[in-house]
């Protein structure tokens, strides 16, 4: 195992960071090249926390990431990932330990994250840490849709829909999609809404520069009726949008993404622990 020196990222700059992070993901499954503004959206959607990220040094530079939020009670992680040339020493582990101690310490009780589901290594290590498997999460592309919305579509505000958008809900959003995720980049988003007597039909939350829909939902009863479409139509940019880490286990769910002709990319495990679980080990 090599000797590192295990650091929380309190007095780490984001061009630091980020800068570690792309050279940890320099040959990732999923490309990822940060600019400093991506990074930097990334970060607020997700809740970076300095105090209960990671990283350790080795000869003076960072070999390793492990970047985490905090909401409440419950802790994510971000983004994990250890430079080529500093990999199979044992690094990811002697974070991820060090992390947990210090949730541990901060009275956190849950810890989740996603992994690709061909990440083998890494699922190795969370399975070794008690991570158990809670749901599978799918990526799409959007292609564009032809026409104009057939249903009145609003452009809104997050603040003025969150409350009924809840409600439209069957399952919980991905840590990245969640309320507090949107509210945190609010400024960065645009939602559009379809509207009945009985309030809200359907919405949409859309990251423009990320092209990205972090939440769709249309009421129980308005589905198959086009709403979604007309929601995407009024959102999309004129190339394709990406979902990423949604539930897909509504059949309703299933019927809007044959409807748009959205084509699956990859797939997440979602994978969660009670800290205290953990620590037992």
């Amino acid at each position: 195992m090599m000797n590192a020196e295990i650091k929380t990222a309190e007095h780490v700059s984001d061009d630091v960071l980020r800068q570690a992070m792309n050279r940890a993901f320099s040959d990732y499954a999923v490309l990822m090249e940060l600019s400093n503004r991506e990074f930097d959206l990334m970060m607020r959607q997700r809740g970076l926390s300095y105090k209960a990220s990671r990283i350790a040094i080795v000869g003076g530079e960072i070999a390793a990431i492990w970047l985490m939020s905090v909401r409440g009670n419950h802790a994510y992680l971000i983004s994990s990932g250890t430079r080529p040339e500093f990999r199979r020493q044992g690094l990811a582990r002697q974070l991820a330990e060090d992390c947990l101690v210090g949730l541990r310490n901060e009275r956190i009780t849950n810890f989740q994250t996603e992994v690709l589901t061909g990440n083998q290594k890494a699922f190795d290590l969370y399975s070794a840490l008690g991570m158990k498997i809670t749901r599978r999460l799918e990526c799409y592309e959007l292609p564009p849709l032809p026409g104009s919305p057939e249903h009145d579509v609003q452009q809104t505000f997050w603040a003025e829909i969150e409350t009924e958008a809840q409600a439209l809900a069957e399952v919980l959003p991905s840590w990245q999609n969640s309320s507090d995720a949107i509210a945190a980049v609010a400024n960065e988003v645009k939602c559009w809404a379809a509207s009945d007597a009985r309030g809200l039909a359907g919405y949409v939350v859309a990251i423009p520069e990320t092209r990205t829909i972090a939440q769709i939902g249309v009421r129980k009863d308005r589905r198959r009726e086009g709403i979604a479409q007309s929601l995407i139509a009024a959102c999309h940019p004129g190339d394709k949008l990406r979902l990423l880490n949604v539930d897909g286990r509504s059949d309703d769910f299933h019927a809007f993404l044959q409807a748009t002709g959205a084509e699956p990319t990859v797939s997440q495990f979602e994978l969660s622990m009670h800290i205290t679980d953990a620590i037992e080990r």
